[in-house]
């Protein structure tokens, strides 16, 4: 499977992320539970294509508190336009899944390793969130969490 990336980096970070996002969802889609789980299947569809926005603690309390009524910055938020859509629309073999929003502040905070690892690994968790996987149980967490960290590590 192809993936088309649209990157926008507020912080000029370089990470050259691109060519690493599309081994993590191949890594994903190697998995069982993904690939038989996920809003795409059985719509055929050769490229998933997503937008990333990288942004600090400001930008994303405002969209926390706008979209979510939840009074402060978090490290990410997904708005889901074919998992959460009802008319499930393939154009020119591309699915638009949504957007992935980072804060890069957040992810500074969190990160056990380097910077790099732990976008890379909020971004795996924005992509699940944008195939369909949740986490409203701690079952759903462990599961999102375990994947996540599965790939990660395979990367």
């Amino acid at each position: 499977m192809k993936t088309k990336v649209q990157i926008e980096d507020k912080y000029k970070l370089k990470l050259h992320l691109k060519r690493k996002i599309s081994k993590l969802v191949n890594l994903l889609f190697k998995i069982d539970e993904i690939k038989n789980n996920s809003a795409i299947k059985g719509f055929g569809a050769d490229t998933l294509s997503f937008d990333i926005v990288l942004t600090d603690d400001c930008e994303i309390h405002s969209i926390n508190k706008t979209y979510r009524n939840k009074d402060n910055p978090t490290d990410v938020i997904t708005f889901a336009l074919f998992a959460d859509d009802e008319n499930k629309f393939v154009f020119d073999n591309t699915i638009e899944l949504g957007e992935i929003i980072i804060s890069v502040d957040t992810a500074k905070r969190q990160a056990k390793e380097t910077l790099e690892k732990e976008i890379l690994t909020l971004i795996v968790h924005g992509i699940l969130h944008l195939l369909g996987f949740d986490h409203q149980t701690n079952k759903d967490y462990n599961f999102v969490v375990r994947i996540q960290d599965s790939v990660i590590s395979a990367l």
